[in-house]
C-alpha cells in the first residue's frame, strides 16, 4: 500500500543531490525554505550562478516500507 507524501527535492547545479520523504507539507516547505535562504545569504558571494541550490517539495505516493519518512 503506498502513502501521499511531500518529497523535499534539493537540487544543486541542476543536479538532484537529496530527496527526502515528509508526512506533511509544512514541515517540508519549512525545510526548503530554510535550505534557499541559508543558500542565497551565503552561497552567492563565492560560487558561480551554475552551481546555484534550489529545493522544492512535491506530492509523492512511496511505499512506507521502503522509504523513510520523516514526520517532524
Amino acid at each position: 500500500m503506498t502513502k501521499l507524501v511531500f518529497a523535499l527535492i534539493v537540487t544543486l547545479g541542476g543536479q538532484t543531490i537529496s530527496t527526502e520523504y515528509w508526512s506533511g507539507i509544512d514541515t517540508c516547505l519549512w525545510y526548503a525554505k530554510r535550505l534557499i535562504s541559508q543558500h542565497h545569504h551565503t552561497y552567492h558571494q563565492h560560487h558561480p550562478k551554475n552551481e546555484s541550490i534550489h529545493a522544492t517539495c512535491l506530492p509523492r505516493r512511496v511505499d512506507p516500507r521502503t522509504v523513510q519518512i520523516f514526520d517532524h
